[in-house]
Formats: C-alpha cells, sequence, structure tokens
C-alpha cells in the first residue's frame, strides 16, 4: 500500500504519478515495466517513488486496488433485484463496465492488461490468489441463482462460476482477435479500450447469452 507521504500529496499530483504508472502496466507486463522510464517522463527523481511505495509490487498493487475500486463503484450500481432474471443482469453489467471504461479509460486499459501481468515470472505466484478472489465473486452470483431457484442444481455452483468467468474472459478474447477493438491502438490514442464499440459489445454479449442461458438455467 502506499505510503503517508503519497497519500499526502496534492490530488493532482498523485494523479499525474498513478495515471503514468498505469499506462506503463498497460502496455509491458509486469518485468518489463521501467521504473525509471516513467520517472523520466515525469521528471522525479526515482528515488522518490520509493519514498511512496515500498518497492514495484507495492506501487503494482496500489494500481491494482486502485482499479478495482473504481470500476467497482460503477458495477455496485447494478443490484440483481432490479432486473427480471440473471441475464437481464449480466448485460447491466455490460452496459455499466463500458461507461466505466469510457470515464476511466487508463484505469480500464490496466485492468485489460492484468492477466498479462500477472503471467510475469516473477510476480506469477499472485495469479492464483487474485484469480481465487476474481472467481470468488462469479460463484456467489451463481449460489444466488441457484438458491432462487433460476440456476441448475445439479451442477456444482464452483464450476458454474468458473465457466461464468470464462464467458467474461471470452467475450474480451473475441473482441480483441477479431480486432473489433485494439488495446494497443486506443492507449496511444488516449482512447478508452472500447472507443466507438459499444454496439460492437453488446451484440457480443448478446450472443453468449443466448449460448450460456440454456446452460445455467433451470429448466
Amino acid at each position: 500500500m502506499p505510503k503517508e507521504t503519497f497519500i499526502k500529496l496534492k490530488k493532482e499530483k498523485r494523479k499525474q504519478i498513478t495515471d503514468a504508472f498505469l499506462r506503463e502496466f498497460a502496455v509491458k507486463t509486469y518485468d518489463e515495466a521501467s521504473i525509471s522510464m516513467v520517472v523520466k517522463q515525469l521528471g522525479i527523481a526515482k528515488g522518490s517513488v520509493y519514498q511512496y511505495f515500498n518497492d514495484k509490487l507495492d506501487l503494482f498493487m496500489y494500481l491494482v486496488n486502485e482499479s478495482v475500486a473504481v470500476k467497482t463503484k460503477y458495477t455496485e450500481a447494478v443490484k440483481r433485484e432490479n432486473y427480471p432474471d440473471f441475464w437481464a443482469f449480466f448485460s447491466a453489467l455490460y452496459e455499466h463496465g463500458f461507461c466505466f471504461d469510457d470515464e476511466n479509460p487508463l484505469h480500464s486499459h490496466f485492468l485489460h492488461n492484468l492477466t498479462q501481468n500477472l503471467n510475469s515470472p516473477s510476480i506469477k505466484h499472485l495469479y492464483n490468489e487474485l484469480l481465487s478472489q476474481v472467481v470468488t465473486g462469479f460463484e456467489k452470483m451463481v449460489e444466488y441463482e441457484v438458491q432462487k431457484g433460476l440456476f441448475r442444481s445439479d451442477i456444482p455452483v464452483k464450476t458454474q462460476g468458473f465457466f461464468l468467468y470464462k464467458l467474461g474472459l471470452s467475450i474480451q478474447e473475441q473482441l480483441e482477435v477479431s480486432g473489433v477493438i485494439n488495446p494497443r491502438e486506443s492507449i496511444e490514442k488516449k482512447q478508452p479500450v472500447y472507443f466507438g464499440k459499444k454496439n460492437d459489445l453488446m451484440q457480443v454479449v448478446a450472443d453468449y447469452i443466448k449460448l450460456a442461458k440454456p446452460a445455467f438455467d433451470k429448466n
């Protein structure tokens, strides 16, 4: 976590430093990301970064927590009880996720590249820990639907939760592989990941829902 010296910086200074490192980790893996390059761009001494954070990993985890917290403000606004079924809720999460991306492009780019960062050899040990936290969130969604009698109960919650997690990853991967989104290009242009692609995103989400609904819903 950031040291008190970072927290006490002026808001504008904290944002400048945060944005610079969000961008660095969004375009490179953890092991490739260079603190030296970023501080050079910022015009500050490299040593000052270590006055703000214990080390590179401490800085990286701050960016993870910061980005997740910002996105959570959007997703928490989507309440399951306000939707007739899980799939309307699932679609709404992507609607709000698009707003997060549009209004917080650097945080979005950072999260988009998070898996690549976590696959870096020096922090691979964090992958399973963070993945477990994410998957647990999906398991809780599934458990709620099972308890309500809306999702099938003959498949373990853990299996359905992991499948749902992979569903989300597949949507992102398809859009990137098919060229609908190009994160490298959009960050260079200082644009959100899904800039101008909301209709494409929501269409793919709708298609995946058609495929997944029969597999999850209780007959």
